[in-house]
């Protein structure tokens, strides 16, 4: 009897559930990001909304009955749609905040989850991964800064091997345990390895992107998933 006052006390509701709502919206996006390099951008639109729509008429389904059927359906659709809506501003914050406190030279990261990751590498890869787990591990989706977006090849070298060492030692000290992963045409091995990071601490693999796609970004090279992990 107590273990269950315990469950509807203390257990009732952990610090870990506020991460639900912007989880949803970080599992979705990393795969609008690849949908565009893998179909286009209006294709990954398309989905991408078609995905949201059905999840927040899934929401509404649940929420529903739970009113008693009080309300339209349509009210209630309307609740769905400002919970999906509070979900994603949620994410910003917590993209903003990191991205803001971290000052990485580099990339930008945006808040995501353990499942994107194995849903993005079973879909581009067609591999999962083994990834150290711990009870504080977050996951993040990597990109390059929007101004640096089809632009790597006007810095040199040693300026992004000095950026990658920065930006990973900042990561080090603001967020250990985190795993970053993200997609990107051309090989980061050699900078990565040159900035410090084990080969442990990082994993490449080729995707099913065509080269060719890479073109938009002004380069035509394979496209490799990232993913590094902060220790």
């Amino acid at each position: 009897m107590k273990l269950v006052l315990r469950h509807l006390t203390s257990g009732l509701i952990y610090a870990r559930s506020l991460r639900i709502l912007p989880s949803l919206i970080g599992t979705i996006i990393p795969f609008f990001w690849q949908m565009v390099n893998l179909y286009g951008t209006l294709p990954a639109v398309l989905i991408t909304l078609a995905i949201l729509q059905i999840i927040t008429v899934s929401l509404t389904a649940i929420i529903y009955p739970f009113l008693y059927l009080r309300l339209s359906f349509l009210t209630v659709y309307c609740l769905a749609v400002l919970i999906t809506a509070i979900a994603f501003i949620s994410w910003v914050f917590i993209n903003v905040y990191r991205n803001h406190r971290a000052k990485f030279k580099l990339i930008k990261l945006q808040f995501s989850t353990r499942t994107a990751l194995i849903l993005l590498s079973l879909l581009l890869s067609n591999r999962v991964l083994s990834i150290p787990l711990s009870s504080r591990t977050t996951f993040w989706d990597i990109h390059l800064k929007p101004n640096l977006a089809g632009q790597l090849q006007t810095k040199s070298r040693e300026e992004i091997i000095a950026a990658i060492r920065h930006d990973y030692q900042q990561a080090q000290n603001l967020m250990p345990n985190a795993v970053f992963f993200g997609c990107s045409p051309g090989s980061f091995k050699t900078l990565l390895i040159a900035a410090g990071l084990q080969e442990s601490q990082f994993s490449i693999l080729e995707t099913i992107i065509p080269q060719e796609h890479a073109r938009v970004f002004g380069v035509n090279r394979p496209f490799y998933l990232y993913v590094i992990f902060v220790t």
